[in-house]
């Protein structure tokens, strides 16, 4: 069940590459819905990729929610481009619009009662994304274990950038300051989509060495949405990380 899509060659082959925690397929699949966060820069969600990965969703779960990651991207458009808060959110709201419009077509092609598409600002309206965030950052504030696992997922998405030759638009402290936010509240959506009944998600990636490190019980006081939330790292063709 966790190979490949069924018999549709045209398409890249998918298939779990890990699960966070480990738990049986038996019990995996017994979630009948999913969730998978779309990253703008990553060209895995677009053509035949995305439609592979949503073929992957809907033969092996009765609904899929896909989380546009637009508004959350206002964080990368401070570092790279030096925008300032009002134009980066403008800019990260425009790419989404971009990448729904690209992608109509493909999600026309689905089955529309088993796909659902949302926005991340639709995310941050949630009660329970506030309550978790809250949380975070307390925890962020009076936990050193979290707050350097927190900064070294950030400080991997800065060493990424200088690998691929970008150049930061801010100094190095404040880039991993800025991403220690994208993280932050990345890690509290998670947290509000398992507390509303989405405990799995679909990623074609690495699961973020904090959640690695949540998923184990390392760290106390955190949201019982992230305790109860499973991680399956898809590969789609290629593999690509996560990108911030």
């Amino acid at each position: 069940m966790s190979d490949s899509n069924s018999d549709n060659q045209n398409l890249p082959p998918v298939r779990i590459a890990a699960v966070t925690p480990e738990i049986s397929e038996q019990k995996l699949f017994s979630y009948r819905r999913c969730y998978m966060g779309i990253s703008l820069d990553n060209p895995v969600f677009e053509g035949r990729s995305l439609q592979a990965l949503l073929l992957w969703a809907t033969e092996r779960f009765e609904h899929c929610l896909i989380v546009t990651g637009d508004y959350l991207r206002r964080h990368n458009e401070l570092i790279l481009n030096g925008l300032d808060s009002e134009r980066a959110a403008a800019a990260a709201v425009g790419a989404g619009d971009e990448f729904i419009e690209k992608t109509r077509d493909i999600f026309a092609g689905t089955d529309g009662d088993r796909i659902e598409l949302i926005r991340w600002r639709d995310c941050l309206a949630f009660a329970e994304y506030r309550h978790s965030r809250t949380t975070l950052d307390e925890l962020f504030a009076s936990n050193e274990a979290f707050r350097k696992a927190v900064g070294r997922d950030a400080v991997s998405f800065v060493e990424r950038q200088k690998d691929r030759n970008r150049s930061l638009a801010v100094d190095e402290d404040r880039a991993i300051e800025i991403s220690c936010e994208y993280l932050l509240e990345e890690i509290a959506v998670f947290s509000a989509l398992s507390e509303r009944g989405w405990h799995v998600e679909l990623y074609p990636g690495p699961e973020l060495h904090v959640l690695v490190d949540v998923a184990a019980g390392r760290f106390g006081d955190i949201p019982q949405g992230l305790k109860d939330r499973i991680n399956i790292e898809l590969s789609c063709g290629t593999d690509k990380a996560r990108t911030q």
